[in-house]
C-alpha cells in the first residue's frame, strides 16, 4: 500500500491539468494560424501552488502575462487572483473538476469569475 500526501496529490493534478491545457492551446494556435500562444507554469509556495501564464512568441521569447490562478496544496480549490501574492476570496473549483474537464479552462481565466463558475455546473 502507497501513501500519497494531499500536497503531492493537488501538485500531481496541477501538473497533469496543464499539460493538457497547453497542448490544447498550442494546437488551437497552430491550426488557427495564431504565431504566439499562451502557455502556463506553476510554482510551489508555502501554502498554494502558484499558476503562472506566459506568452510565447514565435521567435522563441516569452512575455509574463501574470498569475493565472490559485491552488490550495492541501485541498485542491482553485481561487483566481487578487494579485501576484495572494487570491481572492471563495472557491471557484476544485482542481479534480478542472482536471476531469480541461475544455473549461480558457486562456483568458474567465471561468474563475462568479458567474461562469456558477453556470458551468448546472
Amino acid at each position: 500500500m502507497t501513501f500519497c500526501a494531499p500536497q503531492l496529490k493537488t501538485e500531481y493534478l496541477t501538473e497533469c491539468l496543464l499539460e493538457v491545457v497547453n497542448n490544447q492551446w498550442y494546437v488551437n494556435a497552430v491550426e488557427s494560424g495564431r504565431s504566439s500562444y499562451s502557455k502556463l507554469e506553476y510554482s510551489v509556495s508555502r501554502k498554494y501552488i502558484k499558476v503562472n501564464q506566459f506568452r510565447i512568441h514565435p521567435d522563441g521569447s516569452f512575455s509574463n502575462n501574470g498569475v493565472f490562478m490559485f491552488i490550495d496544496k492541501e485541498s485542491g480549490a482553485c481561487y483566481k487572483p487578487k494579485s501576484y501574492r495572494g487570491p481572492s476570496d471563495g472557491i471557484r473549483f476544485q482542481i479534480e473538476q478542472l482536471v476531469d474537464q480541461p475544455e473549461i479552462v480558457d486562456p483568458y481565466g474567465s471561468f474563475l469569475y462568479h458567474y461562469a463558475a456558477q453556470n458551468i455546473y448546472r
